[in-house]
């Protein structure tokens, strides 16, 4: 006869599979994102399951604990699970009970991030952002780089790093956030200005902000499934100076990026920064998107062709 943990496991499994069928915001069902716990220290560790994705995330990852002076540990320690999250799940399960304290950035495919949630719900762990990250072709070389993020708040964004490490390497990306909880802000919200992005609002929704280049905002917003019918009714440009200045928390400071080898690496070194709490950008926004259509055929595209991984940030 089952038992209880393993019944409670597979309906775990079986929700987070149709979730996931069903696309990211769902995935709040089965474990809450919310905010980590104040006052307690995390140590950040690197997890690797059984995805093709796992070296060249970790290697983007190292990269960027190296560029992260404030890292008092140096370098992220790294477990690699290979197939055991699938085979012995209860394994796992203590795994994660003997590791408090501890913020897992983890890489993983569709089917093993459904049983890692329901392990980490039953832990009560808290998940902190969910990202999917898929590089469509459309031809021999040529496709676009997507990824999707459900964070628990702006102070867990990866997407302005992962947008100007990918414009550095001439790829095509749409890459959407959508953040829990919003800090209140006095005033009007305002989006940051970022290199290489011309800055919208939509019409009418001061808290959704969306980043253009080589493409037209109502383009943009259609390419990410945004409604968009008539720019000149749901778009409207912000102001790019600081002049609204009061309005705006002070922006990260520059991010030198190391020569990425394709698109999973930079991925890595965004998710692993943000983590760590590296170049955090800290605008007051609900919903975000960055958009490039530079019709370039990217770097190390053609050997990632149709890949797609799923990353986690959680603490135990």
């Amino acid at each position: 006869m089952m038992n209880e943990h393993r019944r409670n496991l597979m309906k775990g499994v079986l929700t987070g599979g149709t979730l996931l069928a069903m696309g990211i915001p769902g995935i709040t069902e089965a474990v809450v994102i919310r905010q980590p716990e104040p006052g307690k220290t995390r140590n950040c560790q690197l997890l690797l399951g059984n995805t093709a994705a796992g070296e060249g995330f970790s290697r983007g990852g190292y990269a960027a604990c190296s560029a992260y002076t404030e890292y008092s540990q140096g370098i992220i320690p790294t477990v690699r699970l290979k197939d055991e999250l699938l085979v012995n799940p209860r394994g796992v399960a203590e795994f994660l009970d003997i590791s408090p304290n501890t913020r897992w950035i983890a890489v993983m495919d569709d089917a093993s991030a459904a049983i890692f949630l329901e392990l980490v719900r039953e832990s009560g762990g808290h998940l902190l952002a969910y990202g999917s990250h898929a590089f469509i072709p459309d031809g021999a070389e040529s496709g676009m780089l997507r990824h999707a993020w459900r964070s628990a708040s702006p102070a867990f964004s990866a997407g302005k790093m992962l947008a100007s490490g990918l414009m550095e390497s001439r790829h095509d990306f749409s890459i959407v956030e959508n953040f829990l909880e919003t800090p209140e802000m006095p005033g009007a919200v305002a989006a940051l200005p970022v290199p290489d992005f011309s800055v919208w609002q939509l019409g009418g929704k001061q808290d959704v902000h969306l980043y253009c280049s080589g493409m037209n905002p109502v383009e943009a917003c259609k390419s990410v499934g945004w409604e968009a019918e008539d720019g000149r009714k749901w778009v409207t440009r912000t102001v790019e100076s600081s002049g609204a200045a009061g309005n705006q928390p002070d922006g990260p400071a520059a991010v030198e990026f190391p020569g990425f080898r394709d698109w999973v690496e930079a991925t890595g070194y965004a998710t692993v920064a943000m983590a760590l709490g590296m170049g955090s950008q800290r605008d007051f926004c609900s919903s975000r998107a960055f958009v490039c259509g530079s019709s370039h055929s990217g770097m190390g595209n053609s050997a990632l062709s149709g890949m797609h991984f799923v990353s986690l940030v959680i603490d135990v």
